[in-house]
């Protein structure tokens, strides 16, 4: 992990990831993410380079870190994940709360305060907030892995 972001490092694109329902065809090389505010949820919440909202879902654990979604709803819900040895660029976010799981289909996914991280489908463009509330167990993740509720 980098304490810096992604441009300050000198990297340039988006380091494989995808918006909204794209398909990740493989995981990223990098990946950026960055606490912010937005005047729909007042407190901070995590978006990646791509600047799509990532969320945690209550049905996981991070105690031990364990992602609970998969097939059908890691399509709806795709898991952040990365390369091997890829690198993760942190702007608001402490080192000490990103890790990493070994999912079942075998990927690496992204861990913030032990809580899995995921994107959206139903996230569009940039700033869209569309899972944010979804079922009563989806919530923007906070930089610790917190839930951030409105």
């Amino acid at each position: 992990m980098v304490d810096t972001s992604a441009q300050e490092a000198g990297e340039t694109g988006k380091g494989g990831t995808v918006v909204g329902a794209a398909v990740q065809e493989a995981p990223p090389r990098w990946i950026q993410l960055s606490a912010v505010t937005t005047p729909t949820l007042g407190s901070p919440h995590l978006i990646n380079i791509n600047q799509a909202a990532l969320y945690r879902f209550d049905e996981d654990t991070a105690q031990p870190s364990q992602s609970n979604c998969n097939d059908a709803c890691a399509t709806k819900w795709p898991p952040v994940t990365i390369q091997k040895g890829g690198k993760v660029y942190l702007a608001g976010v402490k080192h000490s709360q990103v890790g990493a799981i070994r999912r079942q289909d075998g990927q690496i996914q992204i861990t913030v305060g032990g809580w899995p991280v995921y994107r959206f489908s139903g996230d569009a463009k940039p700033g869209d907030l569309n899972g944010q509330g979804v079922g009563g167990t989806w919530f923007a993740v906070g930089p610790t892995g917190e839930k951030v509720t409105q």
